[in-house]
């Protein structure tokens, strides 16, 4: 019997352990999740609604973030003026980094529409890892419409069917 103990102890650690790595691995992870930023190309002026648009972008991809399961959002209120002030984040070189550790995020997640035109916009999503700076993962897409549904559904399409796949 003696004999036996060790061997049924080493089974149930094998058969367990695995589970719990994979438990702590799936974990929603602390994210700061940076207000969805305009890079107008596109020669027309600020339009009306565009600062709703982006606002509504922003918590449609929260909301998509959270529903995967993989990202709990960390909230930046207390950081408003330090978040403007590190604008345009997609050319300050990670000058958001100290806001995202500061909020006690692990994750920043980064989202920048390139409007060319009314009709022709673009999407990129940075998911950085806050420790190293170093992006984790980058999904783009194009979209065309210069409206909330527009903005939405090219939210829904990039969280959905890019980042989910990768």
């Amino acid at each position: 019997m003696r004999n036996i103990l060790p061997v049924i102890l080493a089974a149930f650690f094998v058969a367990v352990a695995p589970w719990r790595v994979f438990a702590l691995a799936s974990e929603p992870r602390a994210t700061a999740i940076f207000p969805v930023e305009l890079w107008d190309t596109s020669g027309e002026g600020v339009k009306p609604g565009q600062a709703e648009r982006l606002k509504l972008a922003t918590d449609k991809l929260t909301e998509l973030l959270e529903h995967t399961g993989r990202y709990r959002s960390v909230d930046l209120s207390s950081f408003a003026a330090r978040i403007a002030a590190a604008e345009p984040r997609y050319t300050c070189n990670g000058c958001w980094l100290a806001v995202a550790r500061d909020a006690g995020a692990g994750l920043a997640v980064l989202a920048v529409v390139h409007k060319v035109s009314t009709l022709i916009s673009s999407v990129d999503l940075y998911v950085a890892d806050v420790a190293s700076g170093e992006y984790i993962a980058h999904v783009d897409a194009q979209f065309r419409g210069d409206d909330d549904r527009a903005y939405v559904r090219a939210f829904e399409f990039l969280v959905n069917e890019r980042l989910n796949r990768k």
